[in-house]
């Protein structure tokens, strides 16, 4: 967004400040505002970067389809105009779309931006039978798991932008909610994180978290560089505990679940191919497929 001082001085080329404040006073809330609290002209001319601020954010927010999309400063905050010591100025509070609460604070993310945990059901794309399936799973699951009840996760396969992370984040953010721990980690960051804590001492303890968390989610598995000791090591130990205790894990990939076990493979030999094979058993236990063949409709 053009910084407002920028704006003034494009404008101020066309238009003296009061034919801005002219401008200005048409929009209706300004207006409003501006006669609640009896202004004077000095008043509205010290305060115009206020009242520009103001105005271009409104109309961007008047604009905006979803958080998803959001272009201001602050994400899912509009601002409002207030007096303070007999100035003009702007308050922040949450728009329309913006409905987080303290639940978000269950999440723990890694490697991923914090806009992504905006995404809502009240945004899901339907279009196509692979979104409806996978939002139908989706409700069953936040309707019928429980510690005692569990419930498969779900590994979402499909092409880059297909939404996969999005709808991910959508679940996390409903578990959250829920008042479940959630891991949310981009998988090949979090690779280059274990990697680098092998010698500081840390590893088992960030091996441990992932392993007992109640709800993880994995972004993006098979997008790392290969490493037989995160496979076997790492990996592997991880998702065989959240097997036998049945912990719910989701993942996404660009490759279908099948493909990992080429995927994780260090060369073509058996004994290559048997390690590989051992991952994805253990993610066919913790997961349901499903394929995204279609980007989403913004």
């Amino acid at each position: 967004m053009k910084k407002i001082n920028d704006y003034l001085l494009d404008k101020s080329s066309k238009y003296s400040p009061d034919e801005i404040i002219d401008r200005l006073l048409e929009d209706a809330i300004i207006n409003r505002f501006v006669l609640t609290n009896d202004l004077k002209h000095d008043t509205i001319t010290d305060g115009i970067n206020q009242l520009l601020t103001f105005k271009e954010s409104k109309d961007t927010c008047n604009q905006c389809q979803g958080l998803y999309e959001c272009k201001l400063n602050y994400l899912g905050m509009q601002p409002r105009l207030v007096m303070y010591d007999s100035e003009i100025a702007l308050d922040y509070g949450k728009c329309r779309y913006n409905t987080s609460d303290e639940s978000r604070s269950k999440i723990d993310a890694m490697y991923v931006p914090r806009k992504v945990f905006n995404a809502d059901f009240s945004d899901f794309d339907l279009i196509g039978s692979s979104r409806k399936e996978i939002q139908k799973y989706m409700l069953e699951f936040l309707h019928d798991y429980s510690k005692t009840n569990p419930k498969k996760g779900m590994y979402l396969s499909g092409l880059f932008g297909s939404g996969k992370t999005y709808i991910l984040a959508a679940m996390a953010n409903e578990l959250a909610k829920k008042n479940f721990n959630i891991i949310f980690a981009y998988y090949p960051d979090l690779v280059r994180e274990l990697k680098s804590s092998i010698g500081t001492g840390e590893l088992e303890e960030k091996i441990q978290r992932l392993k007992t968390v109640d709800v993880l989610f994995l972004d993006d598995i098979g997008g790392e560089t290969n490493s037989a000791f995160i496979r076997d090591e790492v990996l592997g130990p991880i998702l065989q505990h959240r097997v036998l205790d049945e912990l719910p894990t989701f993942f996404s990939s660009n490759i279908k679940m099948r493909s990992l076990i080429e995927a994780m493979q260090i060369d073509a030999s058996s004994h290559e191919k048997t390690k590989a094979v051992r991952i994805y058993e253990r993610i066919h236990e913790l997961a349901i497929e499903f394929e995204l063949t279609e980007k989403p409709i913004r």
